[in-house]
């Protein structure tokens, strides 16, 4: 009876140990932050392009800055630039790629596209090719109006 009970014991602390979390990061939250508190009027001229569905711009904050992208579902994101893969290198920085309608991690020497990882994330910062495995971090945002306000 007592061999019974530790033979059950002995399976579900197997299964137990054998379930638990590896020390690989599970999400995006190895990222490095920096503060985002950004407010846009998009009644403003510099803004005014960004109340139509697809367009973006690069702003300040974060770690390596922000992708404020409207979507063509109508909704704003706001992406941290900074790749999910390698994040302590240069290179590894997120730029719209409008001719596929992407998102790819590299960076531009003069007018020369220059590939960092060669990972691809959509507009909703889920990753579309890898190597990249996680997503891009994203902040939230908040519309009143024309005035989006964007903070992590």
């Amino acid at each position: 009876m007592k061999s019974t009970y530790l033979l059950i014991i002995s399976i579900l602390c197997l299964f137990y140990y054998s379930n638990c979390k590896s020390d690989r990061p599970t999400s995006n939250s190895f990222i490095p932050s920096g503060p985002v508190s950004l407010v846009i009027n998009t009644d403003l001229p510099e803004y005014y392009h960004l109340k139509s569905r697809g367009n973006y711009i690069y702003l300040p904050g974060g770690n390596k800055g922000v992708l404020l992208i409207h979507t063509f579902d109508g909704y704003y994101n706001a992406i941290e630039r900074t790749c999910s893969w390698e994040v302590d290198k240069a290179c590894a920085k997120i730029y719209v790629d409008s001719t596929n309608l992407n998102l790819r991690c590299g960076t531009y020497t003069g007018s020369k596209w220059e590939f960092c990882c060669a990972s691809k994330f959509m507009y909703s910062s889920q990753v579309s090719q890898g190597p990249a495995q996680f997503p891009l971090r994203t902040y939230t945002v908040t519309e009143n109006g024309s005035i989006l306000t964007i903070r992590n």
